[in-house]
């Protein structure tokens, strides 16, 4: 048993080291899931590598499993799983605590102020709460699109246009028309 699961272990390192598709390593850290004794670290690694994983097709089955990484270990990655999942279902509440203690044991990691701040800006509507976080992100990654059109965004919403303006002017390589297009689907409101 101990050689199947070391044999298996190393077959996932690699997977994972040659980035192979979802579609393969899935069955493999399942197979691991299964072999693993309850409470081993080869365990509870693999479920929180499944949970990565699942968590773009089968947000539910990511955030089961991110839920038994945490009840043996504090286990960042797994929070941050876990606040992916429930955002996707809807569970913003769950997942805004589940990114705030992703954040309390790996503080300034870029995506979980990322995504802890987009949260609070568009789900919570609280954009002032959200730009703290998002700067935070952004100055950890400069240059990352994603994260100054979500500061960008928060900025308009709190009433610095200008700023958010010029900002998301840089995340679209200086495209004013696109910019414009984009600040006036900010002002329009959405569906009901």
């Amino acid at each position: 048993m101990r050689l199947e699961l070391e044999r298996l272990v190393g077959d996932v390192e690699w997977a994972k080291a040659q980035r192979l598709p979802a579609r393969d390593l899935v069955p493999m850290l399942k197979r691991l899931v299964a072999v693993a004794p309850e409470g081993s670290p080869e365990r509870t690694r693999a479920r929180r590598d499944l949970a990565e994983q699942v968590l773009p097709t089968n947000p539910w089955q990511a955030a089961r499993l991110a839920r038994d990484v945490l009840r043996s270990s504090e286990d960042h990655r797994a929070y941050g799983v876990l606040g992916l999942a429930h955002t996707l279902l809807g569970n913003f509440k769950a997942a805004a605590r589940a990114y705030r203690k992703a954040l309390a044991l790996a503080p300034g990691t870029p995506e979980y102020d990322h995504n802890l701040g987009h949260l609070l800006d568009v789900a919570f509507n609280r954009p002032l709460a959200a730009i703290p976080h998002l700067r935070r992100a952004l100055a950890a990654v400069p240059a990352e699109a994603e994260f100054e059109s979500s500061l960008a965004h928060a900025l308009v919403r709190a009433g610095r246009r200008e700023e958010g303006e010029a900002l998301l002017r840089s995340a679209l390589d200086g495209d004013l028309d696109r910019t414009q297009e984009i600040l006036r689907s900010w002002s329009e409101p959405g569906p009901r």
